[in-house]
């Protein structure tokens, strides 16, 4: 089966800068891109009343969906000729729509807020609701400007203490298309204070001791992918706080942040690390599910 990038489209900015990076992604992995618009359905019953009714599959000031979905495609083409780009314009609730297109899909890319977002919002509806149900690894695009730059970086918050190969296969792939560095972080939250009144350097040296040994199993962690992307630039670092906290303030110089979601009966569990970078990252950020 043909890879495929799947994109949410909604005429807004931000699904238009969505559009962009999807097909961009698209490209390095000589797949097809899908431009989905997703309308509701309308009642076939009228009301008691006259009223000026949208006819079925049109939107947005009487613009048909298919005429909305071929506007996102092509601008995709436009940026990108000679990338394989489907316009689809398809009916139910956006979120769920792009989860069912999850299914078959490599890549998910939505923008952070669509049409019915306001300034200052930092996620929309339908982003929260399609990350939480997607089956693939779905990008949400922050920002009004971002564009990938080939000497960047990308970083991977990376959870000794949880799995962690499903989030560093897609980062090491994701740098090693775009000609990147990867730089893998990893927080320890150190639960006694360093100083004490009554401390006699002891419990420094134990905290110490405690982020070596944190950073020689990211280090073995990390083995097998630098064997298998040799060509891939790679750092790795283990700080010292709180996880959210410590990841975030890392994604400055990051063209993409990768997090991971665990897998649960009905969608993602969404983690505090993901959760607070999905608000505050000022560069995409990939959600990766894994077990």
């Amino acid at each position: 089966m043909k890879p495929s990038v799947v994109v949410g489209y909604d005429e807004s900015p931000q699904s238009e800068l969505a559009v962009d990076v999807a097909a961009a992604e698209a490209a390095r992995r000589s797949a097809e891109l899908i431009v989905v618009h997703a309308t509701r359905h309308v009642s076939a019953e009228m009301p008691p009343y006259e009223i000026q009714m949208p006819v079925p599959g049109a939107e947005y000031g009487g613009e048909p969906a298919s005429q909305v979905a071929e506007q996102g495609a092509e601008r995709a083409r436009a940026g990108h000729p000679g990338l394989p780009v489907q316009a689809r314009d398809l009916v139910g609730g956006a979120a769920q729509v792009l989860a069912d297109l999850s299914a078959e899909a490599d890549l998910m890319v939505v923008g952070h807020r669509g049409r019915g977002g306001f300034a200052g919002l930092q996620l929309g509806s339908v982003a929260v609701r399609t990350v939480g149900r997607s089956s693939c690894p779905i990008m949400v695009v922050r920002g009004d400007a971002h564009r990938p730059r080939p000497l960047g970086a990308v970083l991977a918050a990376v959870d000794l203490g949880d799995a962690t190969d499903e989030i560093l296969d897609f980062a090491f792939a994701e740098a090693a298309q775009r000609g990147a560095r990867l730089r893998a972080i990893s927080a320890l939250e150190i639960l006694w204070p360093r100083v004490s009144a009554v401390d006699t350097g002891q419990l420094s040296r134990t905290a110490d001791q405690v982020v070596e040994r944190a950073n020689a199993a990211l280090e073995r962690l990390l083995q097998a992918w630098r064997a298998k992307y040799p060509d891939v630039p790679t750092e790795h670092e283990v700080v010292e706080g709180s996880p959210a906290a410590v990841v975030t303030a890392a994604t400055g110089d990051a063209d993409l942040v990768v997090a991971g979601a665990r897998r649960r009966g009905d969608g993602l569990r969404i983690g505090p690390v993901a959760h607070v970078l999905l608000l505050h990252a000022e560069w995409p950020v990939a959600v990766v599910p894994h077990d």
